[in-house]
């Protein structure tokens, strides 16, 4: 459950801290701190501050965050699709998302063979509506037709 009554935060210093404590558990986006912390804080300029001061120091930083959670979501089983929304809803920037997705770019196939195997086994469904419903499961976890009709014309369906 969640503390309602938190303090407010109403110096750069206290700003940063908590910042930092949040940083401390994962990496986080900018605008995750912003979210995080914009409640919390009286003055929203002293936010800005606190936070450009923990970019200066490499504390706070958009490019890790984007490798490591990009990282994650691939490990995790998810595509590009989702993946790159999922950064720009943190509001990560479209070159960057673009970089590090292309860094798996050749993974991409393989993982949706690896999801789909890990969900229905080695076989794809052999009526129309059951290979659909793969097919959504896989779309729902991000990734593009086109590797979806790929990864599933590579298995027998006969």
């Amino acid at each position: 459950m969640k503390n309602r009554n938190r303090k407010t935060l109403e110096t750069c210093t206290e700003i940063r801290i908590a910042a930092m404590d949040l940083l401390a558990r994962r990496e986080h986006s900018r605008l995750e701190l912003v979210r995080k912390l914009g409640g919390r804080v009286a003055d929203t300029d002293l936010l800005d501050e606190a936070l450009d001061r923990l970019t200066a120091d490499r504390l706070l930083d958009d490019e890790r965050f984007c490798e490591a959670f990009v990282r994650m979501r691939v490990m995790g089983g998810y595509g590009p699709v989702r993946v790159r929304a999922e950064l720009r809803e943190r509001g990560v920037g479209d070159a960057l998302v673009s970089r590090y997705l292309a860094l798996h770019e050749a993974d991409w196939a393989e993982q949706v063979r690896l999801v789909f195997n890990k969900k229905y086994g080695e076989s794809p469904a052999m009526d129309a509506k059951n290979r659909a419903k793969q097919q959504r499961f896989l779309a729902q976890r991000g990734f593009s037709f086109e590797q979806i009709k790929s990864a599933l014309a590579d298995m027998d369906y006969e």
